[in-house]
């Protein structure tokens, strides 16, 4: 039965990846993944395949969840297998934005190598990603936040926060009243 369970997941994660990056496919691509065990709001909309680096068991699919009206751009890259990414409500995510839940030691120990830590990803709500942004293990980006183009994050961001750079840094506060300035994407 696992053996089963396992090859119907590969299989809607296959047929969702081979989907066109265009139109309707885009919100169907969102219906695959759900049969496949992910937790998947309504209105998601997934530009292309997604790079999924995880083990196909019951645990570690669902440890992707993502909230209703979220949109991953292409090339976005959920790397879980031993851990959880969670994706709040009407997120944006830019192309080639990676989700990293994995990470090692710096030195090598003849016995274990470099270890190998997973810890999980929190992105809360109204959250923008910015294209190419890495998004490094145990982070959290809090509700309203933006993480600029390219930016490494390391650390929490703070709601109503725009981040970048590498390692991101706060640039300025956000919030209702501030102005518009400058793409990130």
């Amino acid at each position: 039965m696992k053996l089963l369970t396992a090859f119907k997941r590969h299989l809607f994660i296959t047929l969702g990846n081979a989907m066109p990056a265009y139109g309707p496919f885009n919100r169907m691509r969102a219906s695959m993944f759900r049969q496949a065990g992910m937790a998947i709001g309504r209105d998601v909309t997934i530009i292309g395949p997604l790079n999924l680096e995880l083990s196909l068991n019951e645990e570690t699919i669902c440890g992707i969840s993502i909230g209703d009206n979220v949109y991953l751009n292409a090339q976005t890259r959920l790397a879980c297998r031993n851990s959880r990414i969670s994706i709040g409500d009407d997120v944006q995510v830019g192309p080639r934005v990676s989700f990293e839940t994995a990470t090692h030691g710096i030195v090598y120990e003849p016995e274990i190598g470099r270890g190998l830590d997973h810890h999980e990803i929190r992105v809360g709500n109204r959250v923008w990603i910015g294209a190419g942004a890495t998004i490094l293990p145990g982070v959290t980006i809090h509700e309203a936040a933006v993480v600029a183009a390219g930016a490494v994050v390391t650390k929490d961001v703070p709601a109503h926060t725009l981040v970048g750079g590498v390692p991101a840094r706060k640039i300025r506060d956000i919030g209702p009243g501030a102005q518009r300035q400058g793409a990130i994407a």
